[in-house]
């Protein structure tokens, strides 16, 4: 088959989209005989930012000259996306033999198309010589697929509301679901300084070592330089300061970027080298504050919840602060919307709603209901995410940026069309 054909088969294989549990997927990855013994594996779980963590800590160790394997999800145009050796997608080939094998292992067992994939990437991964992993984890944690392999060393970006109907509807609730990455005596690491009392009970616990932000390690902007400074194994202090003159990812994720610092101290690098300042400016994942030039700005990001919205604002201010803001923007139907486009307000002069063609998708008048309520600036309703961006082109004026948001389908989609 191929990968067409094999990724449309695997969406048949189970009666629903998620099922959280590792029973299954354990059952089928012990006939892979997957072993990592001499691969160091590090598990990237949080609400917001896995991607551009992980993005960062794989450049960060290519930069080093390591050999890497690096798996994430949703994908925005082509499945390879999700699997990446040593800083490249992986080719059809390998993925259907991946596919063929494990098909062959499961017998009767009944996977989700996250399960079959995630089984996919480590048993690539299994059998490419690496020095490094970088596992993100694709909802929630402690029942994760990905959570099936043990981390030598864990991050927790941020703790957010997202995902409530699996995670529970408190952040102490969602925090005891991601440190189920956390590994007895292992070190783990938390990118904010507002640590959930059930966080600390499960480091506790497994006596686990945390690096915790604005304790262990920091980070802080300095004219036009980014200042970072945090603490190895020994608890040394060691500091790092990089010059920051271009758009990048970098630029817009210094939050993220200094917990893949931190990581790369306690993996046993130096955090001097002019290398590690490269590895950082050299980071790209698409669909984060990706900017395109088309005789205007277009910068597309998949912000999908509150707490996302709120930094993807912050970003635009920032970047763009004396330009007027258009925004297209479709939703899935289970996220906070009325929360979400709250936090995006403040930035717009125009909205651009549009239905997404999805079976999570929410329909277009959800969203201009949501903004009637409050918004005083225009806002049009659009059957489709390419109807919707056609009109936004059109309209578009001197000193105007055009934002594309909402979620990763509203984000491929835009991507398909330029």
């Amino acid at each position: 088959m191929s990968l067409a054909e094999w990724l449309t088969y695997l969406e048949t294989l189970h009666p629903a989209e998620i099922e959280l549990g590792l029973e299954r997927v354990s059952a089928v990855a012990d006939k892979l005989n997957l072993d990592f013994s001499s691969t160091t594996v590090i598990t990237v779980a949080g609400t917001n930012g896995k991607g551009s963590t992980s993005s960062f800590l794989e450049s960060l160790l290519l930069s080093a000259g390591k050999r890497t394997g690096r798996y994430s999800s949703p994908h925005l145009l082509q499945y390879n996306e999700r699997i990446s050796i040593n800083g490249s997608n992986i080719d059809d080939s390998s993925l259907c033999q991946a596919f063929s094998r494990i098909e062959k292992a499961r017998e009767n067992t009944s996977l989700t198309y996250f399960e079959f994939g995630t089984l996919a990437a480590l048993l690539i991964f299994a059998e490419t010589k690496l020095d490094y992993i970088i596992l993100e984890v694709g909802l929630g944690g402690r029942l994760d697929a990905v959570n099936i392999i043990d981390a030598d060393l864990a991050i927790i970006t941020n703790i957010a509301l997202d995902h409530t109907e699996w995670l529970g509807e408190t952040r102490e609730k969602i925090a005891f679901e991601k440190a189920g990455v956390i590994r007895q005596d292992k070190p783990v690491i938390f990118g904010e300084k507002n640590i959930p009392e059930s966080l600390i009970t499960r480091v506790k616990h497994l006596h686990a070592q945390l690096y915790l932000l604005g304790r262990e390690f920091d980070w802080h902007n300095s004219d036009k330089h980014w200042v970072w400074q945090g603490r190895d194994s020994d608890y040394k202090q060691y500091s790092l300061e990089v010059k920051v003159d271009s758009p990048s990812l970098f630029n817009f994720f210094p939050s993220n970027a200094a917990l893949a610092m931190q990581a790369m101290l306690l993996l046993g690098f130096e955090t001097s080298g002019e290398n590690l300042a490269i590895g950082l400016g050299q980071a790209k994942l698409a669909g984060r504050f990706q900017i395109f030039d088309r005789g205007y700005p277009l910068v597309l990001d998949v912000a999908h919840n509150p707490h996302a919205a709120e930094h993807l604002a912050e970003s635009m201010k920032r970047y763009f602060p004396l330009k007027t803001v258009r925004i297209v923007i479709a939703m899935l139907s289970d996220k906070d919307i009325g929360q979400t486009l709250r936090r995006l307000q403040e930035i717009s002069c125009s909205w651009y709603v549009a239905s997404l063609e999805n079976s999570r998708g929410s329909q277009a008048k959800i969203l201009y209901n949501e903004l009637q309520i409050s918004a005083h600036n225009t806002v049009s309703e659009f059957r489709s995410v390419r109807e919707a961006f056609h009109k936004a082109e059109q309209d578009m004026q001197a000193n105007e940026v055009l934002l594309v948001t909402g979620s990763f389908y509203t984000v491929a989609a835009v991507l398909e069309l330029i």
